[in-house]
C-alpha cells in the first residue's frame, strides 16, 4: 500500500524490488541491509587486526575513537551483566552487533538508501531472535520450572507478543522517520535550504542512536525478567 506524499512523492509501506537473481526478487532494505552487514563485518575485523593490537601495546595513548569503543563496549558488558548474570558475556556482544546493525542501517537512509530496519520483515526477524534468546536463557536457568511457567495461557500470550511488540515499535519508529524525511524533501526548494538538514539529526541520526538503545534494553529488560 503506497503513501501519497506529494504530487511526485510516492513511498510504499513494503519495500520496493530492486531487481531479481533467479526465482529471488531483491528489494531496497535488501540492499541497504547487506550494505550495512557488509560495512559492520569490516569495521569489526579493522579494529580486531589494526587497532586493538596497537591498543594492548601502547596504553598511555587515548584517542577519541578508541574512547568511543571502549565506552561501547563496557556499556553493553555492564548493561548485560545487570540485566542477565551470567549470561552477560553471551548477550552483551549479541545486542551491541545487533544495535549497530539498527544504528547504521537506519543512518544509510542519509545516502538515499532506505533503512533496512524500514522493512517489517527485518524488524520481525530482530524480534525472533530476541524470543528465542529469551526462551533459551530461562529454560537453561529454570528448566522444568520455565515449561511449568507456560502451563498458564496469560504467560504464553505474553511471551509470544514480546516479538511483535518489539518488531512493530522498531518498525513504526523508524518508518515514520523516513516517511517525514521524504517530506521534508517533497516541499519547495525554498524551504529545502535547511530543514532537511535539521531533520536528518533529528529523524535519522538521533533517531538511530535512540531507537538501536531501545532496543536493546527492552530485550535485555526481558531475558532478565525471564531468568529470575
Amino acid at each position: 500500500m503506497p503513501i501519497l506524499l506529494s504530487a511526485k512523492t510516492e513511498i510504499s509501506i513494503p519495500p520496493e524490488p530492486v531487481f531479481e537473481i533467479g526465482p529471488i526478487t531483491v528489494t531496497n532494505t535488501m540492499v541497504s541491509a547487506f550494505v550495512t552487514t557488509v560495512i559492520l563485518l569490516l569495521a569489526a575485523v579493522a579494529i580486531r587486526l589494526f587497532c586493538i593490537p596497537r591498543w594492548r601495546k601502547d596504553d598511555e595513548h587515548i584517542s577519541g575513537f578508541r574512547l568511543f569503543i571502549e565506552s561501547m563496549v563496557n556499556m553493553f558488558d555492564s548493561s548485560a551483566a545487570e540485566q542477565t548474570e551470567r549470561y552477560g558475556g553471551f548477550v552483551g556482544p549479541f545486542y551491541f552487533a545487533l544495535a549497530g546493525f539498527i544504528a547504521l542501517g537506519t543512518l544509510t537512509e542519509m545516502t538515499g538508501l532506505r533503512p533496512p530496519t524500514s522493512d517489517l520483515n527485518a524488524t520481525l526477524a530482530l524480534g525472533l531472535l530476541s524470543f528465542v534468546l529469551i526462551f533459551l536463557f530461562g529454560f537453561c536457568k529454570k528448566r522444568a520450572r520455565r515449561l511449568i511457567h507456560y502451563c498458564n495461557p496469560i504467560n504464553v500470550i505474553s511471551d509470544v507478543v514480546v516479538p511483535f511488540s518489539l518488531a512493530l515499535r522498531l518498525f513504526g519508529s523508524v518508518f515514520s522517520g523516513y516517511v517525514v524525511m521524504h517530506l521534508l524533501y517533497s516541499l519547495p526548494v525554498f524551504a529545502q535550504v535547511a530543514l532537511p538538514a535539521v531533520g536528518s539529526v533529528i529523524f535519522t541520526l538521533f533517531h538511530a542512536i535512540i531507537q538501536s538503545y531501545i532496543f536493546m534494553f527492552l530485550s535485555m529488560s526481558f531475558i532478565g525478567e525471564a531468568i529470575e
